[in-house]
């Protein structure tokens, strides 16, 4: 898994509501100061955990070289683990690819990378 991607999870309806000229602006940048992000690593466990429920999600493929100044690793609370923060909205021209994931039958998101 290439280091300098970030993704962000959302839903199709969220990215319409949210995507205003040019940055991407979620709920959370307001009521917590950061958009939450995920490594490769730990995308598809926030995926299970965090949209449970959802038929389909969609997956914001980010390149972080674009982003460092403005991304914090912090633990979580839930987890442990360190999370990539992004601390200012999120400009649009940095997400490279934007990808629709179905659920799978059981419910469960399968978001599989593998390792260059």
């Amino acid at each position: 898994m290439r280091d300098d991607l970030l993704f962000h999870i959302t839903t199709k309806e969220d990215w319409k509501q949210f995507n205003n000229s040019g940055s991407y602006e979620p709920e959370s940048l307001e009521s917590q100061g950061f958009i939450h992000c995920s490594t490769g690593e730990q995308v598809e466990d926030t995926a299970n955990r965090l949209f449970a429920g959802e038929d389909e999600i969609l997956l914001l493929v980010i390149d972080a070289t674009t982003l460092h100044e403005d991304i914090k690793y912090e633990k979580s609370e839930d987890t442990g683990d360190k999370f990539p923060h992004l601390y200012s909205p999120l400009n649009t021209n940095a997400i490279i690819d934007r990808i629709g994931i179905k659920a799978e039958d059981d419910g469960n998101f399968d978001i599989a990378f593998t390792t260059n």
